[in-house]
């Protein structure tokens, strides 16, 4: 049996993150294994840490003395050997702790709350604590009636600033102890059980003794049912609490708690239904079929226009696949996409479903996290973080709108889903599915470069056209006269529509009421106090807010420099945009879908639910209403502002604009009659916007991967972003001309056979976030281990260096926005 166990520790920096060895004292030993957390003392004053077990055995190379496991926080592990593996894989290319990784891999339910807190040492007089608080202040907060404080308690007392070096010297004097409890976030949710606990005969026997009809009724309910919870029996009996307490007491019952899963909510599902496949759509799953069946690890690149039917095709693929006694994971960019796939999964999967998302409360997504473990749920839908997700025999992935940003991470581990479910199917010999109408530039390259297969769905389902569409020119119509939003082609467009009884949806980008609020008199615009940016009005609480850091405050009456009362706002957002509309047409119902309105628990699958049972006409909304809905009665789709992000600093412009366009513009006339478009632009001759009408990807595809290749961007070559971010502007343009200089010297010396230019500083396109000043390094450079090497060692010696303690620095890999 092993003693020793090597660990990953939590909260270590990423210049010290390796794997450490620790002892495993004889009470604990065949406790521990691989997967599992622990408690272990770390560092210089051995504070406790949470820490997970990686594998067992000792390093051959440590030199140190090895500390002691103080205890075991799992019961069984919570991540398995390939889980694990895939931590380690990201760490080494996503430049980040191990535990990091771990720790995105789990449930937030799963994590743990770490207290701690500091006692008054028993043996310690009060004259002794009254003379020494002279020396050391904080000891005053120590009395013999408050002998242990937590530290968020010392802090608060303190002024918000936790006196660390006077607390760590008063325990090394042996005056006060530190201690570190550890409790989970949520707990397992149970049911009191009921059964009895004497044969039939004998508990109707006794029932019928203590002449009560309510006894009498609950041993015949057990006697039918065998066991049932406390809930059911009482509804079935009306017996109190009290009554069956007293029947436990007395011998009569057998009581237990039995663990039960809290499920999501689900709207009305509709009947299962047999999925007739088009021969479009059977030719495509049958050249997929065999990769399925291979057991080698297979990738094919599904890219069908909007409304070709997908969704059948996945339904298909994961039918096969459960026949094989495998699983299946399949992920969404949006949680406004998983409402109708969750209900079209479930109807076909039922309860063997299970979902993940953001959406669900943290003690919904651990249990969906525990059914997925244990086996119990075989289809796994859900957003980003599903990808990780314990599935059992794991069979096939599918990306659905895989171009979409949404699946690239942008907190540190920055990882992209697409890389991580390329790296499981390679563990799992699986099938990764990638489904677009507007795949990504990098998956097409990859299907065109002969990487994977690229099976097409050229025509909608059922013969559907594809909507007609009008490109709408705006240019001019402000000398004309015209200040609405909505451009009189789109007016009339939408008044026919409803005058049809049918549906349409707008499509604007921006939340709010206005871009921004100008002074006419002085040019004074009102900007974040924290941020480099100006704030946006919102009109249902005339405050002025800022998308960034979250900070609001009153819209003020009179301009705060020169005292003018003429402030014009500028720009239209959603709020106005609803507003406009409900003076056009005040007769139509009107829905907005965007941040503001999805905040609550629910909100999306019920907006959803209001415009499919007809409840409204109009559904406003940003990139929310852009992909996966599928509504029969809507036969007109509006995009307000098609130019929005079609200009930006940023190499991805073109086929975001592209996508987002092409995805929304695909949601109109899905059912049997063709579908209507408007696209309002100031840029009516833009290749792009010319190309999205069209529904022409292809085209689009063989022009940008020419701008690509010019560039130099993904997917002809990879980028490396160092990021450094600090109070302080000069400490971060410091701190990245000495990495940079540091850079250049490595690649001419010990990496002189991985030598390619690093581009920067230069400013990020919102400088100052939350009072940081933000400036990026780029290095355009292929990935191998020699990259790994020369990153990793850079940002370690960068997180030793304490000159730069007040900077953080970290990198990523093909960033979505530069």
């Amino acid at each position: 049996m092993e003693t020793v166990c090597r660990v990953a520790i939590s909260g270590a920096k990423y210049a010290f993150d390796r794997l450490y060895d620790y002892d495993i004292p004889a009470v604990l030993q065949g406790q521990v294994q691989p997967g599992m957390r622990v408690i272990v003392p770390f560092g210089k004053g051995s504070q406790t840490r949470e820490a997970i077990v990686v594998r067992m055995g000792r390093d051959p190379k440590a030199e140190y003395e090895r500390k002691e496991i103080c205890r075991v926080l799992d019961q069984q592990p919570v991540l398995d050997e390939k889980l694990l593996k895939l931590a380690a894989h990201m760490c080494s290319t996503l430049f980040c702790t191990f535990y990091d990784c771990a720790r995105a891999m789990l449930p937030a339910g799963l994590w743990f709350h770490r207290t701690e807190r500091y006692t008054l040492c028993d043996s310690v007089s009060e004259e002794e604590r009254s003379k020494l608080a002279e020396e050391i202040p904080v000891l005053r907060l120590f009395t013999k009636r408050k002998r242990a404080m937590t530290v968020k308690e010392i802090a608060k007392k303190c002024g918000g600033t936790l006196p660390l070096e006077e607390l760590q010297t008063l325990c090394a004097r042996g005056i006060l102890t530190q201690t570190s409890e550890f409790d989970r976030r949520i707990g397992d949710k149970t049911v009191t059980m009921y059964a009895l606990a004497l044969p039939e005969t004998e508990a109707m026997a006794a029932a019928e003794r203590g002449r009560s009809p309510v006894r009498m009724d609950v041993v015949s309910a057990l006697i039918h049912e065998g066991s049932m919870s406390r809930s059911d029996l009482q509804y079935m009996t009306g017996a109190s609490t009290a009554v069956l307490r007293a029947m436990v007491n007395k011998g009569l019952l057998q009581q237990w708690e039995e663990e039960t899963f809290r499920l999501p909510e689900q709207m009305e599902l509709p009947p299962k239904r047999n999925y007739v496949l088009s021969p479009s759509q059977q030719q495509a799953y049958a050249r997929m079929e065999p990769l399925l069946l291979s057991d080698q690890p297979q990738a094919a690149l599904l890219f069908g226009v909007t409304g070709s039917g997908k969704t059948s095709v996945y339904i298909r693929l994961i039918e096969r696949t459960l026949q094989e006694g495998k699983s299946a994971i399949v992920l969404v960019p949006e949680i406004g996409l998983t409402p109708q796939l969750i209900c079209r999964f479930m109807a076909q999967f039922g309860e063997c479903t299970a979902v993940l998302h953001s959406a669900l409360s943290v003690g919904e997504r651990y249990d969906s996290w525990k059914r997925i473990r244990s086996g119990a749920a075989s289809v796994i839908v859900g957003t980003r973080s599903a990808v990780f997700a314990p599935a059992q025999k794991l069979g096939l992935i599918i990306l659905d709108e895989e171009q979409d940003d949404a699946y690239k991470s942008e907190n540190s581990p920055r990882y992209h889903a697409r890389d991580v479910a390329k790296y499981r199917a390679v563990q799992e010999k699986a099938l990764i599915v990638l489904g677009s109408a507007t795949p990504s530039v990098e998956t097409f390259y990859g299907a065109e470069t002969g990487k994977y297969p690229m099976l097409a769905l050229r025509e909608r389902y059922a013969g559907t056209q594809l909507p007609e569409v009008t490109i709408a020119d705006m240019r001019g119509l402000t000398r004309q006269g015209y200040a609405s939003a909505v451009g009189p082609v789109l007016r009339q467009a939408i008044d026919t529509c409803l005058r049809e009884k049918h549906q349409c949806i707008l499509f604007l980008n921006r939340r709010g009421a206005a871009k921004q609020v100008t002074c006419t008199a002085c040019g004074w615009i009102p900007e974040c106090p924290s941020c480099s940016v100006s704030m946006t009005y919102h009109s249902a609480n005339h405050r002025l807010m800022c998308h960034y850091c979250g900070h609001s405050e009153p819209l003020p009456r009179i301009c705060p420099v020169c005292g003018s009362t003429h402030l014009k706002t500028d720009g239209v957002g959603t709020q106005r945009l609803e507003e406009e509309l409900h003076e056009m047409f005040p007769e139509a119902g009107i829905l907005r879908m965007d941040a503001d309105t999805t905040t609550t628990k629910g909100s999306h699958a019920r907006l959803l639910e209001q415009f499919a049972a007809g409840e409204a006409d109009i559904l406003l909304g940003t990139q929310m209403v852009t992909k996966g809905l599928d509504f029969d009665n809507v036969s007109l789709v509006g995009i307000v502002d098609a130019d929005q992000a079609l200009f930006a600093q940023d190499y991805r412009a073109r086929e975001r604009t592209f996508s987002l366009l092409t995805q929304v513009v695909g949601r109109a006339g899905r059912r049997g009659t063709q579908g209507h478009a408007v696209i309002q632009t100031y840029c009516p001759e833009n290749p792009v916007i010319l190309n999205a009408a069209r529904q022409d990807y292809e085209r689009f595809y063989e022009a940008e991967i020419e701008v690509r290749r010019a560039l130099q961007c993904p997917p002809v070559a990879q980028i490396v972003s160092l990021t450094a971010s600090a109070e302080r502007e000069r400490d971060v343009l410091d701190a990245l001309v000495t990495v940079k200089a540091r850079l250049e010297s490595l690649m001419a010396g010990q990496f002189a056979d991985f030598c390619y230019p690093v581009l920067g500083p230069a400013p990020a396109p919102v400088l100052r976030v939350q009072n940081r000043y933000r400036y990026h390094l780029f290095i355009r450079c292929p990935d191998g281990k020699r990259r790994r090497e020369l990153i990793g060692g850079v940002l370690r010696e960068f997180a030793a260096n304490s000159k730069f303690r007040k900077v953080a620095l970290y990198a990523d890999i093909n960033p979505m926005q530069l």
